[in-house]
């Protein structure tokens, strides 16, 4: 037997050896096909000096194998029972170089983490420092609030190699115009230049997921795309036009920012956006001048908050 854990044989006798099982309904999907791991890991651009964060480590197949390779590996897994097994893993590898991290990522301090366990070989925001690669299996169901967590943070980012669902890696990819552009997709070519690496059959993982997954590859923008006066006023607008997405781009509007369907049809038209349009065709050249024309004419309003969207 092949003492890896992307041998499934091996996953399963360790996993019952402690106890463990996946838990579906939490999207554990563990990586059981060493080609993928092996694509991911290059996908990474990996050098011995790198600094890397994985999310949704599970028994581990990333984080060990990444240990091996960089200067340091903080792999974040809300399971206790297989966070143990990973520091487990770990130290029988003698990997002293991987950091555990025990707890829900959404509520967890990435940038005091990362701090307090690589100090000032991290940028800081203060002087010249190494940026943190990102190389995760995210959990499927949390892809969305994740990479709002991670690309809007104080965590400097070099890069994101990711799986996610394939269905999410295509909205993530996707122009406007296209029934599944949305928050998503705007938010990831707003902060990075993405790229969809290779699609993964379910057969990789153990258990087998229903769907198809995807890897995708997020290169961190020095600059955003475009110019934006005020970030919040922008993501405010963006959130409300694809949170009633069928409506016209008018319609979905009315009452952000506490302004009446008049001015923002005013708005969109000097703009050149014709108010008829749906939100899902807008560019993000399109949302950042209509957000910075609302910010010149009323930047001392401040935005009534809609909820949700994507």
């Amino acid at each position: 037997m092949q003492n890896k854990i992307t041998s499934p044989a091996y996953l399963k006798k360790i996993l019952k050896e402690n106890n463990l099982a996946p838990h579906r309904s939490m999207g554990q999907n563990f990586l059981v096909d060493e080609n993928i791991l092996g694509k991911i890991v290059d996908a990474a651009r990996l050098d011995e000096n790198d600094l890397v964060m994985d999310i949704g480590a599970g028994p581990g197949a990333l984080s060990l194998n990444l240990a091996s390779k960089v200067d340091g590996v903080i792999a974040v897994e809300w399971d206790a029972g297989l966070a143990g097994l990973l520091v487990k893993q770990a130290g029988e590898m003698e990997l002293h170089n991987l950091h555990v991290i025990e707890g829900d990522v959404r509520r967890l301090d990435l940038e005091k983490i990362c701090a307090e366990h690589w100090g000032d070989r991290i940028y800081n925001g203060k002087g010249a420092g190494k940026r943190i690669k990102v190389v995760a299996n995210l959990p499927y169901y949390l892809t969305t609030p994740l990479l709002f967590k991670l690309l809007q943070g104080e965590l400097e980012i070099e890069l994101l190699v990711l799986m996610v669902q394939l269905e999410a890696a295509g909205r993530i990819m996707a122009a406007p115009g296209n029934k599944i552009y949305g928050t998503l997709s705007v938010l990831c070519q707003y902060y990075t230049k993405p790229n969809l690496l290779f699609k993964v059959k379910p057969n990789a993982f153990y258990p087998a997921p229903e769907v198809d997954s995807a890897v995708v590859l997020l290169e961190v923008l020095p600059e955003h795309s475009f110019n934006v006066t005020d970030e919040d006023i922008f993501w405010q607008i963006v959130r409300a036009s694809f949170q009633k997405r069928r409506k016209t781009i008018l319609n979905a509007l009315e009452g952000v920012g506490q302004l009446e369907k008049g001015d923002w049809k005013k708005l969109l038209t000097e703009t050149g956006i014709a108010p008829v349009r749906r939100g899902e065709t807008l560019s993000l050249k399109e949302f950042a001048n209509l957000s910075n024309l609302f910010y010149n004419k009323y930047g001392f309003l401040r935005l009534m908050s809609p909820n949700g969207g994507n």
